[in-house]
């Protein structure tokens, strides 16, 4: 299991999601080790404080994305 969470406003497009919050989102979940889960700083921010405990963060250089992006990795056990 790997899970990468990201939040933003995306496009519809048909039945499909596009835009760079989706393509984001999918770096994120890429960019997810066996057993992780990765937050945003912008899913944080939204979703206020979580259940479960949530390290300090890192950058994150991710394809297509010109900057980095820093990702929390949730201790979800």
């Amino acid at each position: 299991m790997r899970i990468g969470i990201h939040t933003g406003a995306a496009t519809m497009d048909g039945a499909d999601f596009r835009g760079r919050e989706v393509h984001l989102a999918a770096r994120v979940g890429s960019a997810a080790g066996p057993d992780e889960v990765l937050v945003t700083a912008a899913t944080l921010d939204t979703a206020g404080p979580l259940r479960y405990p949530v390290d300090d963060g890192r950058a994150a250089a991710l394809k297509g994305i010109s900057e980095p992006v820093k990702l929390h990795g949730v201790d979800w056990r």
